[in-house]
């Protein structure tokens, strides 16, 4: 279920029309999907990311470099890593334990955050194509073997499994269960329930097919009738609810997916656990276990290559193109609705508010006068475990213009795009009608709030059906800043006509029209 949260707010009239009250709700979203800034130079290629802590993320490229943001990828620090070989992988089993693997058996190590690297003393141990780390166990797989240690903060390596078929992806959990899978359709399990762990090949394996990659919820809970290990191949998405002992396909994928072969995966937790997987030309697809897929293209072109999740409904997704992230599963990020959306000046506009965004930040509601700048109007707290918003309206007496904002690991890591409310001058006319003999003279005057510097009304007349403005003091200048008070029209002919008075549109106003005066003379 997506936490919805709906301001409904009585809408009161407040002097607005009518046709105010009527006018249809204006809405925008936030993306789902925001490309975050690349920190590496051009040319390097993007490999790995990797999760830590509340709001970190690490990148690994291809220049021996690992970037590391403690903001949610907002802004980054690059290291260059010694001993000139290209790392492969990269994988956090806390806050601080960061390790990144790759040939000749090269594996660096973090014990800060990852603001230093150094390489560990097993130098030796074959040469590493993927690591997983938790909080209590880190394995590394090689080309003839799976490495791992159960101390992550001071590891020990020992070779566990010895491989005669060529794995690609790994994928572990702090209670000591891991899986390894690739060619062939081959799956590799580990159970800490013996002493020292064993890993065992299932005799149910998925369909006989490549496996590109694994992923596995960060606290499986195995029985339960929910999947918790997820093999993707190229062809299809299958999970596994009794720790890869037999595997059962997931629903078919919408046909807007197909023909997009899987490259990454990564299970989503918080409170609504759901199952990302990348795939070609930045197709994202992303699977609620209760058995409907979402399919989304974010803003990177490349295929999607490596995909992390984060805290709550975080989570990141690398091809050549770079980086980007979502705070909301992928869905829209936020949905922000004003109703009405054209109002007369004064009259309430009320909000919907609507995120299912599940990670701890602030939400802003902001607002913006025509030829004015943004201003915070409402600030709340969002909370992965209970995000909600106060009931919000507002009066706006200029065109106005509403966004919102997410601010996640102190810093905007969201901005939806503006809703516009149009809002129409209040042109009151202080005559109804006018009944007059021949020869008379008489004006109009009125006023218009709210009142601008220099602004005019012109008046129109209406004789035989046809509205034309008035030749001669047609246009009238605001005096006295709201009213207006035209000249003397008089009254040769007996005759009965209508007048009006209007503004026109500008930047800061919607036109308005007064209502009609009805003339008579006789």
């Amino acid at each position: 279920m997506r936490f919805l949260v709906a301001v409904a707010v009585a809408l009161a009239a407040a002097g607005g029309s009518a046709a105010a009250l009527a006018s249809p709700a204006a809405a925008s979203s936030a993306p789902a999907w925001t490309k975050l800034t690349d920190p590496f130079p051009a040319g390097v290629t993007l490999r790995s990311v990797a999760t830590f802590g509340p709001s970190g993320v690490a990148l690994l490229g291809s220049s021996r470099s690992i970037a590391i943001s403690e903001d949610g990828g907002t802004t980054w620090k690059l290291h260059i890593t010694s001993g000139g070989r290209a790392l492969q992988a990269l994988a956090f089993a806390g806050a601080n334990d960061g390790f990144a693997a790759g040939p000749a058996g090269t594996i660096l190590e973090s014990t800060d955050g990852g603001d230093t690297w150094a390489p560990d003393p097993s130098t030796s141990l074959g040469t590493f194509s993927a690591v997983a780390a938790s909080a209590r166990l880190v394995c590394a797989l090689g080309a003839t073997s799976i490495t791992a240690t159960t101390t992550p903060a001071a590891p020990s390596w020992t070779i566990e499994q010895p491989l005669t078929t060529s794995l690609s992806s790994i994928v572990c959990d702090a209670a000591g269960f891991a899986a390894a899978a690739g060619a062939g359709g081959t799956i590799t399990t580990r159970s800490a329930a013996t002493s020292p762990a064993t890993w065992t090949t299932p005799t149910s394996l998925p369909a006989n097919d490549n496996v590109v990659a694994l992923a596995l919820a960060p606290t499986p809970v195995w029985g339960n009738g929910t999947p918790d290990l997820f093999a993707v191949s190229a062809g299809d998405v299958q999970g596994s609810d009794d720790q890869g002992a037999s595997f059962t396909a997931l629903p078919t994928r919408p046909a807007s997916a197909s023909g997009s072969s899987q490259l990454s995966a990564a299970c989503l937790g918080g409170p609504q656990p759901r199952l990302l997987v990348g795939g070609q030309a930045g197709l994202l697809e992303c699977y609620e276990l209760g058995g409907t897929w979402h399919v989304a293209r974010g803003p990177l072109a490349g295929d999607i290559v490596a995909c992390a999740a984060g805290p709550g409904s975080v989570a990141y997704a690398v091809s050549a193109a770079g980086i980007e992230r979502t705070l909301s599963y992928g869905d829209p990020a936020s949905t922000l609705t004003a109703t009405p959306a054209t109002v007369t000046a004064g009259a309430k506009v009320h909000f919907a508010i609507s995120s299912p965004i599940l990670a701890d930040g602030t939400l802003i509601l902001d607002r913006r006068s025509a030829g004015g700048s943004w201003q915070q109007m409402v600030s709340h707290s969002w909370s992965s475990s209970l995000p909600n918003f106060p009931a919000v309206n507002d009066s706006p007496r200029r065109t106005t213009q509403y966004r919102l904002r997410f601010v996640y690991a102190h810093r905007t890591a969201m901005t939806s795009r503006a809703v516009t409310v149009g809002v129409r001058p209040n042109l009151v006319v202080n005559q109804s009608s006018l009944h007059l003999r021949k020869g008379a003279v008489y004006r109009l005057t009125g006023q218009v709030l709210p009142a601008e510097n220099g602004a005019s009304v012109t008046v129109w007349t209406n004789r035989g059906g046809t509205w034309h403005r008035c030749a001669t003091g047609g246009r009238v200048r605001l005096s006295s800043r709201p009213t207006f008070r035209t000249r003397l029209f008089g009254t040769p002919n007996r005759e009965s006509y209508m007048l009006q008075v209007r503004m026109a549109a500008d930047r800061l106003h919607l036109a308005a029209v007064s209502s009609l005066v009805r003339v008579a003379i006789r």
